[in-house]
């Protein structure tokens, strides 16, 4: 009996106790994998202090000055010459696709030239009575003419209007609402995602401008920036940047892939959607995937939904 009683007292004191105090008086985890995208979005990275190690260094690399000096200022030199061009060739490109939006808005069909027309100019250039500026003035004009926007279209859209349907892993759906309107390179979006599981709710939204390229009559290219808020939880302002591209491959048929980075209070949040469209006349169909990140954590899941584009 006394063994017996040793016993329960052992495992009272040293083991009921203080699970039943660990069971009672530690947080409860969070499993909903909204509330972790959440809390990943707006946790900040660490920075690892790096100046004692840097100011250590700085004594050993005084010492190997001179030639290596000069070659890194060398090396240096020529990247900077390169960026600077790269960057200049990118700004020209920029500005192009900018114009051929604007030009699709100026006709709604293509103005071809009469056959006849084209080769007297083609002559006129063969026998060097037209000078090379003329003729490059002729093409780039030849080429705009070939630019045009029916009304309606999707790649372009002067007014769109998108509603879609995701169904994710476990009890997670999600609702898109997006509305873009614009005119020539310039447009204004505003973008709502609901996200819903197990009694959680997040909502993400976003105010865009954005700066619309096309680079042919079935490919465009924008980038948009602006701004974001997040409420769940709890409420973040952020600054969003995201970059649309549309290529119609058919011309009932288009896909697009619409990436959107976030930045709220240090921590970020990434959303990827990948979409084939269906299009006729003004309305659409859509069906595709779409993933949202941040951290360790990420929900995804297959999506469907209707637009209007005129």
């Amino acid at each position: 009996m006394k063994t017996s009683f040793v016993i329960k007292t052992i495992f009272i004191k040293n083991i009921f106790i203080p699970a039943l105090t660990l069971c009672l008086f530690s947080p409860i985890g969070h499993t909903s994998q909204i509330y972790d995208l959440e809390s990943a979005s707006t946790k900040s990275k660490s920075r690892s202090n790096s100046s004692n190690d840097s100011s250590n260094d700085s004594s050993n690399d005084s010492s190997s000055g001179g030639v290596s000096g000069g070659i890194g200022a060398a090396i240096g030199g020529l990247f900077i010459g390169v960026f600077i061009s790269a960057a200049e060739i990118g700004i020209r490109s920029m500005v192009f696709a900018g114009d051929n939006s604007l030009q699709r808005y100026q006709r709604n069909e293509a103005k071809t030239l009469d056959a006849e027309e084209l080769k007297t100019v083609q002559s006129l250039a063969a026998t060097n009575k037209m000078s090379k500026t003329e003729y490059s003035e002729f093409q780039k004009q030849n080429y705009k003419n070939t630019l045009f926007r029916t009304n309606g279209d999707p790649i372009l859209p002067a007014l769109r209007l998108s509603s879609q349907w995701l169904s994710g892993a476990g009890d997670i759906n999600a609702q898109l609402f997006r509305a873009e309107a614009g005119y020539g390179f310039i447009s204004v979006s505003y973008a709502q995602n609901r996200l819903q599981e197990d009694g959680d709710s997040l909502t993400l939204s976003n105010l865009l401008v954005h700066y619309r390229m096309s680079f042919s009559n079935d490919f465009s290219w924008d980038l948009a920036y602006g701004r974001g808020k997040m409420n769940g939880n709890q409420a973040h302002d952020g600054r969003v940047f995201a970059m649309p591209i549309r290529f119609r491959f058919h011309k009932d048929w288009h896909v697009e892939y619409y990436p959107v980075w976030s930045s709220y209070g240090g921590g970020s949040l990434s959303e990827h959607q990948f979409s084939f469209n269906y299009h006729y006349d003004y309305i659409g169909a859509t069906v595709g995937y779409k993933t949202w990140s941040a951290g360790t954590t990420a929900v995804d899941g297959l999506f469907t939904g209707l637009y209007l584009s005129f």
